[in-house]
Order: C-alpha cells, then sequence, then structure tokens
C-alpha cells in the first residue's frame, strides 16, 4: 500500500551559484539609513492652544458650578488628571518619531487630507468645534448654577 520512495534531485546543486545572491544582501551598509521626514500631525501651536484652552475653560467653570461639593470637585480633579494622561501620552507618543516638520497652514499653505486641501478656517473649525462646544457646555453649566443655585 505505502511504497517507500526517496526523492532524488534531477541536477546537483551549485552552491557557488545559490550563495551569491545571498551574499549580496548580507553586505554590511556603507552609511546607516537615514530616517524619513516626520509629517506629523501638521498642525500649528495655535490648534494644540486653543483646543487645550476650551478644556480648561470646561473644566475651570464645572469646577466652580460644583460649589461646596467636596465628591464632585474630587471627581474633576480626577479628570483633569485623565485629561492630562490622555494628551501627553498622544505628546510622548508623537515625540517618538522624531521632529515634525512645520505645519503648511503656518507656511501659508494648504493641509492636504484624506479627503483633499483644506484651507486654515476649515481646520480650525474641523478640529475645534467639538472642544468649543464643551467649553460652552462648561459655561452654561455655570450659568444655570449661578441662576438657580444649585448646590446651596
Amino acid at each position: 500500500m505505502f511504497e517507500q520512495q526517496s526523492i532524488v534531485a534531477e541536477r546537483e546543486a551549485d552552491l557557488e551559484a545559490e550563495l551569491q545572491p545571498l551574499d549580496s544582501i548580507l553586505q554590511p551598509l556603507a552609511a546607516p539609513p537615514v530616517a524619513p521626514q516626520n509629517p506629523g500631525f501638521q498642525l500649528p501651536r495655535g490648534v494644540w492652544a486653543a483646543m487645550l484652552s476650551c478644556y480648561a475653560v470646561f473644566f475651570a467653570t464645572v469646577f466652580a458650578a460644583t460649589g461646596d461639593s467636596v465628591s464632585a470637585r474630587f471627581a474633576i480633579v480626577i479628570s483633569v488628571l485623565y485629561t492630562a494622561v490622555y494628551f501627553g501620552v498622544a505628546r510622548i507618543g508623537a515625540r517618538q518619531a522624531g521632529r515634525e516638520a512645520k505645519s503648511p497652514l503656518e507656511q501659508g499653505k494648504m493641509l492636504d487630507t484624506w479627503t483633499g486641501l483644506m484651507d486654515k478656517t476649515a481646520v480650525y473649525g474641523q478640529i475645534l468645534i467639538v472642544p468649543f462646544a464643551v467649553a460652552l457646555f462648561g459655561v452654561a453649566i455655570l450659568i444655570i448654577t449661578v441662576f438657580v443655585g444649585i448646590g446651596e
């Protein structure tokens, strides 16, 4: 049923011909490879400053709106720490790739995105709409607590 067969090469192996391509692959490089330029997020510092300012306004207004509630203020401090970790770890991770290239928006050019070119106004609007809404929400909470008197 099972026949014992041996596999025999049809021709002799030429070691020189097989090792020559391998030898050229294993040659050391004359110079170390240069890291490619890091495009990074390609956002100007102003976007980051505005975003962090919006979150600072939110946390400050909610902190002020809580009155004398120690437990609420403790929760807000924990949220501030989580936010700092969120942005801090992202910043550390982004810096691992090296220095970022200067933003095209700072050079007066348009930002090239997956969906096409965007001017400075469109970039700022799309990125800052949510942080601005969060800051506005914090201001609204403060206004409501001031007029209604919640927490007294």
